[in-house]
């Protein structure tokens, strides 16, 4: 894209990630794949097999259409309705100055514990949609997960478009209430974060939504291995991310600081590394949602640019062919200490 811990838990999170490990997206060229590409239908042996629904129906009057589309086979077309986009991943504005290619997330507000990734290329429907925070809208597209080669989504549950046989992911905008009109963040614990780890993607609590993970939380480990970046220069000194209390990882590539930035991010890896002592009084707030990395085919160092990814993708010292982190949006989901002070 242009732009745990415990031993029972990652076990299990293993064997799942293993039988779930097929990569389904948006586009899928003959050439060697791209950051931008992708594929629907089956594109992988195991595609399906474990998420197509063998325990439908089960959890009936509990769950809603988003847990019913986790179970769906892969490449199925389905709609979701009346969901409410929570937050948005990337974007970027077409070459023609109109059409919007972006990656976002729905929750359904009937089902508030159950989201999605929805995955929109420049030309799908309306092509000047630009989702924004609180949009309630109806989406109808395939099944399948983001590329496998696709660096730190791939492998992603999501909905998109049937690249192949020109069908378009088509939204149909309903309201436009604002942010305030997003379902609150569903409040959790560590131990329930703990329990999602032990699901694959089709069971998995909260995954796709807003949480709140309640505080006080402490930075345990600002380079965890599974955030590590592995590449011919820069491996061992490169982690996306950091762990705080009960091994739970915090994706950090909205909040970290970037070279060329007007101002300082709440940077709190950057921090501990430093020899601050991090805190999270109030706790941490963002995305749950699957991460894996894809390294570049030649060892190189442009991940997001080489043009051939591993296939292969995984969770860095690990089994996992993925594993599920916390994705703070901006800085306000993210209100840390340093010793004791507010941060930055």
């Amino acid at each position: 894209m242009e732009l745990r811990k415990k031993l029972g838990a990652a076990a299990l999170l293993a064997a799942a990630a293993m039988a779930t490990a097929a990569g389904c997206g948006g586009r899928d060229d003959e050439t060697p794949p791209t950051p931008d590409a992708g594929c629907t239908g089956v594109c992988s042996t195991d595609a399906g097999v474990v998420d197509a629904g063998t325990d439908a129906g089960t959890d009936a009057g509990t769950t809603g259409q988003i847990v019913a589309t986790r179970k769906l086979p892969f490449s199925t077309k389905t709609t979701l309705r009346d969901v409410v986009v929570t937050d948005v991943d990337y974007e970027k504005l077409g070459t023609d100055g109109k059409q919007w290619r972006s990656f976002f997330w729905v929750t359904d507000p009937a089902f508030p514990k159950e989201g999605l990734y929805i995955t929109k290329f420049y030309d799908d429907e309306p092509d000047v949609y630009r989702p924004q925070p609180g949009n309630k809208i109806d989406v109808e597209g395939y099944f399948g997960t983001e590329p496998n080669y696709q660096p730190f989504s791939g492998r992603r549950h999501h909905l998109v478009n049937d690249y192949r046989n020109a069908k378009k992911l088509i939204i149909t905008v309903k309201s436009d209430a604002g942010v305030d009109a997003r379902p609150p963040a569903n409040e959790v614990t560590v131990e329930d974060l703990t329990a999602s780890l032990a699901q694959a993607q089709n069971g998995a609590s909260y995954l796709g939504t807003r949480v709140h993970l309640a505080g006080p939380l402490t930075l345990t480990n600002p380079q965890p291995t599974q955030f590590q970046r592995l590449d011919s220069a820069d491996a061992g000194t490169i982690y996306y991310g950091f762990e705080v209390t009960g091994g739970i990882l915090v994706y950090h590539d909205k909040t970290r600081d970037r070279s060329g930035d007007a101002g300082v991010r709440c940077d709190f890896q950057k921090a501990a590394l430093d020899g601050g002592a991090v805190t999270f009084p109030n706790g941490i707030s963002g995305v749950w949602d699957t991460y894996t990395f894809a390294p570049c085919t030649d060892g190189g160092t442009d991940i997001t640019g080489c043009g051939n990814n591993n296939a292969d993708s995984g969770v860095p010292g690990t089994n996992q062919r993925y594993t599920y982190t916390l994705i703070p949006q901006d800085c306000t989901d993210l209100p840390g200490q340093v010793n004791g002070a507010a941060f930055p």
